[in-house]
């Protein structure tokens, strides 16, 4: 696998902005390496999901909520990526490590999915609803200490949620931990 980041993306049409060409623009200012998908379903999110080669990948999409407020997958203008449709892709993440900025992403059963039966090495989603501005600046804080500083998903992560307010949850899943680490606040 390569070091970088891939980015992929699924925006309406009335998104107050693209976090996608905001991080693409990021990662050149940094000199690291990163390619924007852009993509409009499911299918297409998971094929961006599983033929990447680089060791990061963030997810810039909406997460589809249910009526009792519950994360039910990654929304796509053509569905969504619920439980039930990443396991019958049978999609390996082996080595990866997923950072999604989607509303409600960071549900604990949604990350246990992607860590322990889909084999993902380190999932960070947020528990609460952040705006497109919040997504945006978590990130730009989070790829910066993880590529400039810090070197490491887990220093990072901790450098982040040490040092800066967290209100929308944004939590690190691993997949050899028992106990997800989130910055109380």
């Amino acid at each position: 696998m390569t070091k970088g980041v891939c980015i992929i993306e699924c925006v309406c049409e009335d998104d107050p902005g693209s976090e996608g060409k905001v991080l693409k623009e990021i990662f050149n200012l940094m000199q690291v390496k990163s390619k924007l998908i852009r993509v409009k379903s499911i299918k297409q999110l998971l094929k961006a999901l599983t033929q990447t080669e680089m060791t990061h990948v963030h997810i810039a999409t909406h997460g589809a909520v249910t009526k009792k407020k519950r994360f039910a997958g990654w929304w796509t203008h053509d569905g969504e990526g619920s439980h039930a449709k990443l396991r019958e892709s049978s999609i390996a993440l082996k080595g990866t490590t997923i950072v999604s900025t989607a509303c409600q992403s960071g549900s604990r059963s949604f990350a246990r999915l992607l860590t322990k039966e889909l084999g993902c090495k380190n999932y960070i989603a947020p528990t609460g609803s952040p705006s497109f501005y919040n997504a945006a600046l978590f990130a730009h804080i989070y790829y910066h200490k993880l590529f400039k500083t810090k070197k490491s998903v887990q220093k990072a992560f901790d450098s982040y949620a040490g040092r800066y307010r967290n209100p929308h949850g944004f939590t690190l899943f691993k997949s050899s931990s028992k106990s997800p680490k989130k910055k109380k606040h």
